[in-house]
């Protein structure tokens, strides 16, 4: 990296997390460095285009440590997620940061729209390995909940003067509770979040939700490719079974749900499992895309 880019960087973090983003002006961050305004400029249009480069180096040092740990040797997969979200958490520079991106996201001070889908992208996906993909269509609000409770300890603490908390305490104790409300939210098929708003955090901002006909192809495709495999009869018929619920013109909700776990834990071991997991996943999206529009009639 250009070593005045990285002394802007280091500038701008050093006064942002002293002063506050509001109150810290370009110049101050060009004080601070020695570096020319030309000079910025040439690395970044904006303050916000600072603070952004700012989160997302610190979000690629996060992604390595988390990388890092999955080699090591961990007795269960709850006990790797509790490191892959306590360890960057326990280094002070990377705490000053979270103030930031949490600040930032809740005043909308700056743009952290596409950071923030990255983190809870990551969470909901580890979410989803830990407690199943059944909780797939809550995990977003699962990972919401998770950070949101670990930064509202983080700002207790802080508020009253005292150390931070021992974060591999504190996280497996909120992902405890998180498993709880997802289970919660799955039992009783109930968001916190509308679905709109959850299908634009997934999406980037324009997310396609396969309409009914485009699903239906895609299923058609996937199960004449089983049906000529040498899969078991049980295979093949709960892909048949769970096709035929799609084509039903009323769409039987709770039906489909008892089908679609099925047909998910019955491919979860044969060679078709990476495309049943995508189709599954277009399925989910549709039922809670129905249901959400049912909710709203």
């Amino acid at each position: 990296m250009n070593n005045r880019r990285q002394l802007l960087l280091d500038s701008a973090l050093t006064l942002m997390t002293e002063q506050g983003y509001a109150n810290t002006t370009i110049q101050m961050i060009l004080d601070e460095s020695g570096v020319s305004k030309g000079t910025f400029y040439k690395f970044f249009n904006s303050k916000n285009d600072c603070i952004v480069a700012i989160l997302e180096q610190q979000l690629q040092e996060d992604l390595i440590i988390r990388k890092d740990l999955e080699n090591n040797d961990y007795a269960s997969d709850f006990d790797l997620l509790v490191d892959q979200i306590a360890i960057p958490m326990t280094f002070p520079e990377k705490q000053r940061l979270m103030e930031l991106f949490w600040t930032g996201l809740y005043s909308g001070e700056f743009d952290t729209a596409n950071l923030t889908r990255r983190q809870l992208k990551w969470l909901s996906e580890r979410l989803i390995q830990l407690y199943g993909e059944e909780i797939r269509p809550y995990a977003y609000e699962g990972a919401i909940l998770c950070y949101g409770m670990l930064h509202q300890i983080a700002n207790t603490r802080r508020n009253f003067h005292e150390c931070l908390p021992l974060w591999k305490e504190v996280v497996p104790k909120v992902l405890n509770y998180v498993e709880v409300l997802l289970k919660t939210m799955q039992e009783r098929h109930e968001h916190i979040i509308d679905f709109h708003t959850l299908s634009l955090i997934g999406s980037n901002g324009n997310m396609k939700i396969l309409d009914k006909k485009t699903l239906i192809d895609e299923l058609q495709e996937f199960n004449r490719t089983v049906q000529k495999s040498k899969e078991t009869t049980q295979t093949k018929e709960i892909t048949k079974g769970l096709l035929s619920l799609l084509k039903e013109d009323e769409l039987n909700a709770a039906m489909l749900e008892v089908v679609l776990k099925a047909f998910q834990k019955q491919m979860e071991s044969n060679e078709f499992h990476l495309e049943a997991r995508r189709i599954a996943k277009d399925c989910w999206w549709h039922l809670e895309q129905i249901k959400d529009k049912q909710r709203e009639d």
